[in-house]
């Protein structure tokens, strides 16, 4: 199962998410190399609850083309995720 964590392409959480909460701790974060983009995002999700912080703000997906053998003109694309683990 995915891990469960809020996630917004937006610089802050909807106000019904962050009722009441303080951000108190932020930290940009990254999660590369998936071969796809819903890979990518859950790895975002997995790093940030497992240094125990409560979103993800601003996350953007980017693909990038790998070359897989130097001097050869084959690539493949990878997916990256990145964003603001926020905490409170």
């Amino acid at each position: 199962m995915p891990p469960t964590i809020p996630m917004t392409t937006a610089d802050a959480l909807p106000p019904d998410l962050q009722q009441g909460h303080v951000i108190n701790r932020a930290t940009i974060l990254t999660s590369r190399g998936h071969p796809n983009p819903h890979t990518a995002r859950d790895g975002l999700a997995e790093w940030a609850q497992k240094c125990n912080y409560d979103a993800v703000i601003g996350v953007r997906l980017l693909a990038t083309p790998e070359i897989l053998m130097p001097g050869e003109i084959t690539t493949e694309v990878k997916w990256a995720a990145y964003g603001t683990a926020i905490g409170w």
